[in-house]
Parts: C-alpha cells; sequence; structure tokens
C-alpha cells in the first residue's frame, strides 16, 4: 500500500565539482536508522530502497537510481541537468532531498502530483530543501 505520485514539471541541476560531496552525503544516509523503516519486520531501510544499492554506489547518478531517481546527465560538462522519477508510490524521498540540498543549485524544484490531485513541489533554495504547493498559472 501506499500513495501513488507522478512526476511534473521540473527543474533540476547539479554540477558535476558537486556530485562527489553529494554522493558521500547519499552514503552517510545509511547511518540514519532514526529515519529507516523496519522491512518485512528485520531490516532497516529506507521505503522502497535497498540500502546496499546506494552505499556500494560508485557514482552519485547510481546512487540516485537506487532511490528511484535517475539523472539526466550533460555530457559534456557531466553535470545533473534533470532527474526523473521512475517509481509509483511516495516514499521517504525528502530524506534523500534533505541529504542533497547542499549540492543542488538554487531555484531547482521538482512537481509532483499525487493520486487524490494534490500537487506539490520539493524546492532547493540556498543549500536547503523545502515543500511548497504551486498555485495557478505555475501548475
Amino acid at each position: 500500500m501506499g500513495y501513488c505520485m507522478s512526476q511534473g514539471d521540473t527543474k533540476f541541476r547539479i554540477k558535476a565539482a558537486n556530485k562527489a560531496a553529494a554522493l558521500e552525503a547519499v552514503r552517510a544516509l545509511a547511518k540514519d536508522g532514526a529515519r529507516m523503516s523496519y522491512y518485512n519486520g528485520r531490516e532497516r531501510r529506507f521505503s522502497w530502497v535497498t540500502t546496499d544499492d546506494f552505499t556500494l554506489a560508485k557514482t552519485l547518478e547510481v546512487a540516485l537510481e537506487a532511490w528511484r531517481w535517475p539523472a539526466v546527465v550533460d555530457e559534456k560538462t557531466g553535470d545533473i541537468v534533470g532527474i526523473e522519477h521512475h517509481g509509483e508510490k511516495l516514499g521517504d524521498d525528502p530524506v534523500l532531498w534533505d541529504a542533497i540540498a547542499p549540492f543542488v543549485e538554487s531555484g531547482s524544484y521538482i512537481q509532483m502530483s499525487g493520486e487524490d490531485g494534490n500537487v506539490w513541489r520539493w524546492c532547493f533554495k540556498d543549500g536547503g530543501h523545502y515543500e511548497s504547493t504551486p498555485t495557478w498559472p505555475d501548475v
């Protein structure tokens, strides 16, 4: 069970120079047991994410894909210039955004819509992350 969501308009960028530090921030989430939940009553992990898949990742792109968010990379610069949701349900995505927010360019956002018609944006500004509700004509 869960809350279904789909991705809408998105503007997302991480400069190539920041990818290594962002990867380390994602890997560090494995030590954040307080925000993990039990899977099948045994294994502690984030919702829809297998911990080994992101802790053993050699690149930020592989780590993001483990969280169901494959990156779009500019082949010339190496910058991440987009991100896509390859999932169906809302998981612990805000935990990921909190971790990488210091490395995401200010002004980036990911717009989502839920199964009930709700629309929201995960926004990145000045090294932080917050959620907002866009209004027409922004939606």
